[in-house]
């Protein structure tokens, strides 16, 4: 499995500090719980970020009530996010629950005088908000996460955790800069490269949020040509190259599942496994459009069931996480929502492979029981 902890793990918390702020609508009301929660999720978990970043302030006993105080306000506003949903489709419920989930096991491992276990779930609690944060479009100028970089120091930041940081904060242009640097740097190693599974989250800004295929060209092509380069990774990055040249992002409106159904399968059927990067650009940029169709708020459940089973598998070629991989919820929740469809049948196939190749037991911590995948459950819907 791909490695993401080290500096990528910095740009967890910032995550769901910018999910939460980025998609909070400036109207007051006092029947606006979910907007309230998210406030309070961007509030308490600025604090207890940047004194995660110190070991020895989280663990000072000075800091204890703080922290404590923090912990306890931002598991109640991811338990109203939880249940509230704050506007978003039911596509992002997993990281909804996944991020309750994390926000009680830190404030429980705190309680329980784990400091050093809590500190490492504050640093890590929505790894998945990055694919959440990269599939909703960008607002512009987002003055809230210029701010909040601007307090942290950011100094000592090795340039993947600067990057993860500006994406989190939802400054990309910064963000692409920064990765680009990355990617033309003479200092960098491709072994470097895919430690921090930097080729992945540049493309996930490029082509999600910043809806840009022709700019990662430029920057591959120039990679491509270095001399250092691993034959197979040149390989890969010129396959890319050809992919993004390729690409549509702009199909015509009504033709975002047909073109995420496309590139899926075209994807699917010249990998050699879910292992083979090759078609990196072509499982992103799928995401991308099945995330912008749901969106539009379809009426058919077949559609809908077809859009989180492109997501699903998706997911499961380009995200390959050491801590929760949604790959399993999003084929659930295509087979719960047309169950009598072929889609169904085809979501549960894949299922059953998927949990064969990858188990459970493989994983980086178990998997929290709100969003374990009943199997058996799943096969008695489809076959009624």
């Amino acid at each position: 499995m791909k490695n993401r902890f080290g500096a990528g793990t910095l740009f967890g918390v910032a995550s769901m500090i910018v999910l939460a702020a980025g998609i909070v609508s400036s109207q007051e009301s006092g029947q606006a719980t979910p907007r309230a929660a998210m406030r309070g999720v961007f509030v308490t978990v600025s604090d207890v970020y940047r004194i995660s970043l110190d070991p020895d302030a989280f663990t000072d006993p000075g800091n204890r009530t703080e922290i404590l105080s923090k912990l306890e306000a931002l598991a109640g506003n991811t338990g109203q996010l939880e249940a509230h949903g704050g506007g978003l489709d039911p596509s992002y419920d997993f990281m909804r629950r996944s991020l309750a989930s994390d926000a009680d096991e830190a404030l429980k491992e705190f309680k329980d005088r784990n400091d050093v276990g809590a500190r490492f779930i504050v640093n890590n609690i929505t790894e998945n908000c990055f694919m959440c944060h990269t599939t909703i479009p960008s607002p512009g100028t987002f003055e809230p996460g210029h701010e909040f970089l601007k307090s942290v120091d950011t100094r000592n930041l090795p340039p993947a955790g600067l990057a993860n940081l500006q994406v989190a904060s939802r400054q990309f242009s910064d963000a692409l800069k920064t990765y680009e640097g990355i990617i033309l740097s003479p200092d960098e190693t491709a072994e470097d490269l895919a430690t921090f599974n930097v080729f992945e989250k540049y493309l996930r800004v490029c082509l999600g949020p910043v809806n840009d295929a022709r700019r990662p060209v430029r920057t591959l092509e120039q990679f491509a040509g270095r001399a250092d380069m691993p034959e197979e990774l040149k390989k890969d990055a010129r396959a890319w190259i050809a992919s993004l040249k390729a690409l549509n992002l702009d199909a015509p409106a009504g033709q975002d599942l047909a073109a995420a159904r496309r590139l899926v399968t075209e994807g699917m059927k010249n990998s050699t496994s879910r292992s083979d990067v090759s078609h990196l650009v072509d499982f992103i940029a799928s995401i991308t459009l099945a995330h912008r169709y749901l969106r539009t708020q379809p009426q058919s459940a077949v559609d809908i069931a077809e859009a989180y089973y492109l997501l699903g598998v998706a997911d499961s070629y380009v995200s390959h996480s050491n801590w929760v991989s949604q790959t399993e919820y999003l084929l659930a929740q295509s087979i719960r929502t047309a169950p009598r469809s072929d889609v169904a049948k085809q979501s549960l196939a894949y299922l059953e492979q998927y949990m064969r190749e990858e188990p459970v037991d493989a994983r980086a911590r178990p998997v929290p029981p709100q969003l374990q995948t009943n199997i058996q459950e799943l096969r008695k819907l489809v076959a009624q």
